[in-house]
Protein backbone atom coordinates (compact mmCIF):
# COMPACT_ATOMS: atom_id res chain seq x y z
CA UNK A 1 0.00 0.00 0.00
CA UNK A 2 1.55 3.01 -1.21
CA UNK A 3 2.74 5.43 1.75
CA UNK A 4 0.56 8.54 0.93
CA UNK A 5 -2.67 6.31 1.36
CA UNK A 6 -1.21 5.01 4.24
CA UNK A 7 -1.23 8.21 5.43
CA UNK A 8 -4.83 9.52 4.03
CA UNK A 9 -6.52 6.52 5.65
CA UNK A 10 -4.65 6.48 9.14
CA UNK A 11 -2.82 9.77 9.63
CA UNK A 12 0.37 8.55 9.72
CA UNK A 13 2.83 5.48 8.24
CA UNK A 14 3.17 2.57 10.60
CA UNK A 15 7.08 3.73 11.22
CA UNK A 16 5.46 6.81 12.42
CA UNK A 17 3.17 5.15 14.35
CA UNK A 18 5.31 3.47 16.16
CA UNK A 19 7.99 6.31 16.88
CA UNK A 20 4.34 8.41 18.11
CA UNK A 21 3.95 6.01 20.53
CA UNK A 22 7.31 5.26 21.82
CA UNK A 23 7.57 7.55 25.60
CA UNK A 24 9.49 10.07 25.41
CA UNK A 25 12.03 10.91 27.61
CA UNK A 26 10.12 13.14 30.32
CA UNK A 27 7.60 10.15 29.75
CA UNK A 28 10.01 7.49 30.90
CA UNK A 29 11.23 9.66 34.25
CA UNK A 30 7.99 10.15 35.03
CA UNK A 31 6.83 7.09 34.73
CA UNK A 32 9.82 5.73 36.82
CA UNK A 33 9.11 8.96 39.75
CA UNK A 34 5.28 6.96 39.95
CA UNK A 35 6.68 3.56 40.21
CA UNK A 36 9.09 4.90 42.80
CA UNK A 37 6.64 6.62 44.70
CA UNK A 38 3.89 3.35 44.49
CA UNK A 39 6.57 1.35 45.52
CA UNK A 40 7.29 3.70 49.10
CA UNK A 41 3.81 3.74 49.95
CA UNK A 42 3.30 -0.10 49.30
CA UNK A 43 6.75 -0.18 51.91
CA UNK A 44 4.90 2.07 54.46
CA UNK A 45 1.58 0.94 53.89
CA UNK A 46 -0.02 4.42 53.62
CA UNK A 47 -3.91 3.45 52.83
CA UNK A 48 -3.12 1.75 56.62
CA UNK A 49 -1.28 4.38 57.90
CA UNK A 50 -3.87 6.86 56.59
CA UNK A 51 -5.93 5.18 59.39
CA UNK A 52 -3.03 5.51 62.38
CA UNK A 53 -3.13 9.30 61.61
CA UNK A 54 -6.83 9.62 61.34
CA UNK A 55 -7.15 8.18 65.02
CA UNK A 56 -4.26 10.41 66.47
CA UNK A 57 -6.01 13.10 65.29
CA UNK A 58 -8.97 11.78 67.01
CA UNK A 59 -6.93 11.39 70.37
CA UNK A 60 -6.16 15.18 70.05
CA UNK A 61 -9.54 16.23 68.81
CA UNK A 62 -11.33 14.21 71.96
CA UNK A 63 -9.13 16.67 74.19
CA UNK A 64 -8.00 19.66 72.43
CA UNK A 65 -9.32 22.37 70.02
CA UNK A 66 -8.09 21.82 66.67
CA UNK A 67 -7.61 25.22 65.61
CA UNK A 68 -6.40 26.74 68.57
CA UNK A 69 -3.53 24.10 68.70
CA UNK A 70 -2.80 23.55 65.11
CA UNK A 71 1.02 24.10 65.70
CA UNK A 72 0.85 20.94 67.72
CA UNK A 73 -1.26 18.84 66.20
CA UNK A 74 0.53 18.88 62.99
CA UNK A 75 3.75 17.77 64.24
CA UNK A 76 1.92 14.80 65.52
CA UNK A 77 0.20 13.57 62.64
CA UNK A 78 3.62 13.72 60.87
CA UNK A 79 5.48 12.37 63.56
CA UNK A 80 2.92 9.25 64.30
CA UNK A 81 2.70 8.91 60.70
CA UNK A 82 6.27 8.40 60.51
CA UNK A 83 6.98 5.95 62.68
CA UNK A 84 3.61 4.07 61.60
CA UNK A 85 5.23 4.15 58.19
CA UNK A 86 8.67 2.80 59.91
CA UNK A 87 6.99 0.29 61.72
CA UNK A 88 5.52 -1.15 58.57
CA UNK A 89 9.14 -1.35 56.80
CA UNK A 90 10.42 -3.12 59.37
CA UNK A 91 7.59 -5.09 59.32
CA UNK A 92 7.93 -6.45 55.75
CA UNK A 93 11.97 -6.37 55.71
CA UNK A 94 11.43 -9.12 58.71
CA UNK A 95 8.52 -11.09 56.69
CA UNK A 96 10.18 -10.31 53.69
CA UNK A 97 10.23 -14.33 52.24
CA UNK A 98 7.16 -15.06 53.81
CA UNK A 99 5.39 -12.37 51.84
CA UNK A 100 6.76 -14.41 48.74
CA UNK A 101 4.78 -17.18 49.81
CA UNK A 102 1.10 -15.34 49.83
CA UNK A 103 -0.80 -14.06 47.16
CA UNK A 104 -1.70 -10.86 49.06
CA UNK A 105 1.57 -9.74 49.26
CA UNK A 106 4.09 -11.59 47.14
CA UNK A 107 3.68 -8.15 45.16
CA UNK A 108 5.47 -5.98 47.33
CA UNK A 109 8.20 -4.34 46.64
CA UNK A 110 10.71 -5.76 48.82
CA UNK A 111 9.44 -9.15 48.25
CA UNK A 112 9.64 -8.75 44.48
CA UNK A 113 13.58 -7.31 44.51
CA UNK A 114 12.16 -3.78 43.48
CA UNK A 115 13.19 -2.27 46.79
CA UNK A 116 16.60 -3.71 48.70
CA UNK A 117 16.74 -4.40 51.89
CA UNK A 118 19.64 -1.64 52.66
CA UNK A 119 16.78 1.22 50.75
CA UNK A 120 14.62 -0.29 53.34
CA UNK A 121 16.52 -0.16 56.59
CA UNK A 122 17.89 3.27 55.77
CA UNK A 123 14.21 4.40 54.92
CA UNK A 124 12.88 2.72 58.18
CA UNK A 125 15.68 4.53 60.35
CA UNK A 126 15.22 7.91 58.46
CA UNK A 127 11.55 7.48 59.16
CA UNK A 128 11.66 6.43 62.62
CA UNK A 129 14.11 9.34 63.70
CA UNK A 130 12.58 11.96 62.39
CA UNK A 131 9.08 10.95 63.79
CA UNK A 132 10.56 10.74 66.94
CA UNK A 133 12.27 14.18 66.53
CA UNK A 134 8.87 16.15 65.51
CA UNK A 135 7.24 14.08 68.51
CA UNK A 136 9.68 14.85 70.81
CA UNK A 137 10.97 18.43 69.99
CA UNK A 138 7.92 20.36 68.67
CA UNK A 139 5.27 18.13 71.16
CA UNK A 140 5.87 16.41 74.24
CA UNK A 141 8.23 13.27 75.22
CA UNK A 142 5.27 11.24 75.93
CA UNK A 143 3.25 11.34 72.79
CA UNK A 144 6.91 10.12 71.50
CA UNK A 145 7.29 7.19 73.72
CA UNK A 146 4.22 6.04 73.06
CA UNK A 147 4.60 6.45 69.33
CA UNK A 148 7.80 4.97 70.10
CA UNK A 149 6.26 1.86 71.97
CA UNK A 150 3.60 1.26 69.18
CA UNK A 151 7.08 0.52 66.77
CA UNK A 152 8.47 -1.64 69.55
CA UNK A 153 5.36 -3.62 69.61
CA UNK A 154 4.38 -3.53 66.06
CA UNK A 155 7.73 -4.72 64.50
CA UNK A 156 9.00 -6.98 67.83
CA UNK A 157 6.62 -8.47 69.04
CA UNK A 158 3.17 -9.00 66.98
CA UNK A 159 5.38 -9.96 63.67
CA UNK A 160 7.49 -12.42 65.13
CA UNK A 161 4.32 -13.68 67.28
CA UNK A 162 2.13 -13.89 64.22
CA UNK A 163 4.26 -17.16 63.53
CA UNK A 164 3.62 -18.74 67.17
CA UNK A 165 0.50 -18.22 68.74
CA UNK A 166 -3.47 -16.87 67.64
CA UNK A 167 -2.86 -14.45 70.62
CA UNK A 168 -0.93 -12.31 68.39
CA UNK A 169 -4.08 -10.53 67.72
CA UNK A 170 -4.45 -9.03 70.94
CA UNK A 171 -0.79 -7.91 70.84
CA UNK A 172 -1.10 -6.24 68.05
CA UNK A 173 -4.12 -4.25 68.57
CA UNK A 174 -2.49 -2.59 71.79
CA UNK A 175 -0.15 -1.37 69.08
CA UNK A 176 -3.11 -0.61 66.58
CA UNK A 177 -4.59 1.54 69.15
CA UNK A 178 -1.96 3.33 70.75
CA UNK A 179 -2.06 6.21 68.27
CA UNK A 180 -5.15 7.44 69.96
CA UNK A 181 -3.36 8.11 72.97
CA UNK A 182 -0.30 9.81 71.18
CA UNK A 183 -3.11 12.20 70.19
CA UNK A 184 -3.99 12.34 73.90
CA UNK A 185 -0.75 13.05 75.45
CA UNK A 186 -0.01 15.26 72.37
CA UNK A 187 -3.07 17.19 74.27
CA UNK A 188 -1.33 17.91 77.00
CA UNK A 189 -4.44 16.75 79.57
CA UNK A 190 -4.44 13.78 82.02
CA UNK A 191 -6.02 10.51 81.07
CA UNK A 192 -9.78 10.52 81.58
CA UNK A 193 -12.77 8.67 79.72
CA UNK A 194 -12.69 9.71 76.26
CA UNK A 195 -8.64 8.55 76.36
CA UNK A 196 -10.23 5.11 77.51
CA UNK A 197 -12.92 4.64 75.63
CA UNK A 198 -10.98 5.68 72.48
CA UNK A 199 -7.94 3.60 72.78
CA UNK A 200 -10.89 0.35 73.91
CA UNK A 201 -13.02 1.24 71.03
CA UNK A 202 -10.02 0.69 68.51
CA UNK A 203 -8.48 -1.76 70.24
CA UNK A 204 -12.19 -4.37 70.88
CA UNK A 205 -12.89 -3.44 66.87
CA UNK A 206 -9.40 -4.69 65.80
CA UNK A 207 -10.52 -8.39 66.35
CA UNK A 208 -13.42 -8.34 64.04
CA UNK A 209 -11.21 -6.85 61.33
CA UNK A 210 -8.36 -8.91 61.37
CA UNK A 211 -10.48 -12.22 61.69
CA UNK A 212 -12.34 -11.01 58.70
CA UNK A 213 -9.16 -10.70 56.86
CA UNK A 214 -7.77 -13.46 58.01
CA UNK A 215 -10.93 -15.83 57.30
CA UNK A 216 -10.45 -14.86 53.75
CA UNK A 217 -6.57 -15.60 53.21
CA UNK A 218 -6.13 -18.54 55.26
CA UNK A 219 -5.11 -20.26 52.67
CA UNK A 220 -2.21 -17.94 52.26
CA UNK A 221 -1.06 -17.41 56.25
CA UNK A 222 -1.53 -21.53 56.10
CA UNK A 223 1.35 -21.49 53.06
CA UNK A 224 4.04 -19.18 54.84
CA UNK A 225 3.41 -20.71 57.72
CA UNK A 226 1.60 -18.04 59.69
CA UNK A 227 -0.82 -19.70 63.05
CA UNK A 228 -3.34 -16.99 63.21
CA UNK A 229 -6.54 -17.96 64.88
CA UNK A 230 -8.67 -19.00 61.09
CA UNK A 231 -5.52 -21.11 60.08
CA UNK A 232 -6.14 -23.54 62.64
CA UNK A 233 -10.41 -23.55 62.39
CA UNK A 234 -11.68 -25.47 59.40
CA UNK A 235 -15.19 -24.81 60.13
CA UNK A 236 -14.88 -21.39 60.75
CA UNK A 237 -16.79 -21.11 64.10
CA UNK A 238 -13.76 -20.10 66.72
CA UNK A 239 -12.89 -17.35 63.95
CA UNK A 240 -16.76 -15.80 63.94
CA UNK A 241 -17.27 -16.17 67.49
CA UNK A 242 -14.57 -14.12 68.37
CA UNK A 243 -15.22 -11.76 65.62
CA UNK A 244 -18.42 -12.10 67.19
CA UNK A 245 -17.78 -11.51 70.62
CA UNK A 246 -15.17 -8.71 69.32
CA UNK A 247 -17.79 -6.84 67.99
CA UNK A 248 -20.19 -6.56 70.77
CA UNK A 249 -17.75 -5.36 73.72
CA UNK A 250 -16.90 -3.00 70.77
CA UNK A 251 -20.40 -1.46 70.27
CA UNK A 252 -21.17 -2.25 74.08
CA UNK A 253 -17.63 0.52 75.08
CA UNK A 254 -19.15 2.93 72.67
CA UNK A 255 -21.86 3.17 75.23
CA UNK A 256 -20.00 4.65 78.08
CA UNK A 257 -19.72 8.37 77.17
CA UNK A 258 -23.67 8.24 76.67
CA UNK A 259 -24.00 6.49 80.20
CA UNK A 260 -21.89 8.86 81.80
CA UNK A 261 -23.40 12.23 80.36
CA UNK A 262 -20.29 13.06 78.13
CA UNK A 263 -22.04 13.35 75.30
CA UNK A 264 -25.17 15.02 73.54
CA UNK A 265 -28.73 13.08 73.25
CA UNK A 266 -27.85 12.90 69.33
CA UNK A 267 -24.76 10.17 69.69
CA UNK A 268 -27.34 7.28 71.04
CA UNK A 269 -29.43 7.37 67.54
CA UNK A 270 -26.04 7.58 65.72
CA UNK A 271 -24.33 4.92 67.86
CA UNK A 272 -27.68 2.50 67.76
CA UNK A 273 -27.75 2.66 63.68
CA UNK A 274 -24.16 1.95 63.43
CA UNK A 275 -24.09 -0.69 66.31
CA UNK A 276 -26.75 -2.71 64.59
CA UNK A 277 -25.09 -2.83 61.13
CA UNK A 278 -21.83 -3.46 62.96
CA UNK A 279 -23.83 -6.63 64.89
CA UNK A 280 -25.89 -7.75 61.48
CA UNK A 281 -22.72 -7.76 59.50
CA UNK A 282 -20.75 -10.31 62.35
CA UNK A 283 -23.69 -12.07 63.16
CA UNK A 284 -24.19 -12.95 59.36
CA UNK A 285 -20.55 -14.09 59.25
CA UNK A 286 -21.27 -16.65 62.57
CA UNK A 287 -24.18 -18.09 60.48
CA UNK A 288 -22.54 -18.42 57.12
CA UNK A 289 -18.99 -18.87 57.68
CA UNK A 290 -18.13 -17.63 53.97
CA UNK A 291 -15.75 -15.81 52.19
CA UNK A 292 -18.56 -13.42 51.09
CA UNK A 293 -19.60 -12.75 54.25
CA UNK A 294 -16.21 -11.86 56.00
CA UNK A 295 -15.74 -9.40 53.28
CA UNK A 296 -18.64 -7.71 54.33
CA UNK A 297 -17.65 -7.85 57.55
CA UNK A 298 -14.21 -6.04 56.53
CA UNK A 299 -16.05 -3.11 54.76
CA UNK A 300 -18.22 -2.85 57.43
CA UNK A 301 -15.46 -2.50 60.11
CA UNK A 302 -13.80 0.07 57.41
CA UNK A 303 -16.78 2.36 57.39
CA UNK A 304 -17.80 1.71 61.51
CA UNK A 305 -14.70 3.26 62.98
CA UNK A 306 -14.25 6.56 61.68
CA UNK A 307 -18.07 6.69 61.81
CA UNK A 308 -18.13 6.38 65.62
CA UNK A 309 -14.94 8.49 65.77
CA UNK A 310 -16.38 11.07 64.12
CA UNK A 311 -20.09 10.76 66.34
CA UNK A 312 -17.79 11.17 68.85
CA UNK A 313 -16.05 14.73 67.86
CA UNK A 314 -19.30 15.79 67.09
CA UNK A 315 -21.55 15.58 70.11
CA UNK A 316 -18.53 15.43 72.23
CA UNK A 317 -19.76 18.13 75.29
CA UNK A 318 -16.44 18.16 76.99
CA UNK A 319 -14.34 20.55 74.94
Amino acid sequence: MPTERLIAEYGQTPELSLISRAPTDTEATHRRLANRLSDLLALTKARVNFFVVGTAFVGFALHARILANWWVLLPTLIGTGLIAGAAATANQMREEKFDRQMVRTRNRPLATGRIRRGTALALAAVFLGVGCFSLGVFVNLRAMSLAGLTFIIYAFAYTPLKRQTPACILVGAIAGALPVLVGWAASGATFDLWAAVAFAVLFLWQIPHFLAIAWRCRTDYLRAGYRVLPCRDDKGRRTAGWALAGAVTTVAVTFIPLILRQVTDWYLFGELALGIVLLFATTRFLVKRTDAAAQTLFITTLVYLPCVYLLMLLCNTQT
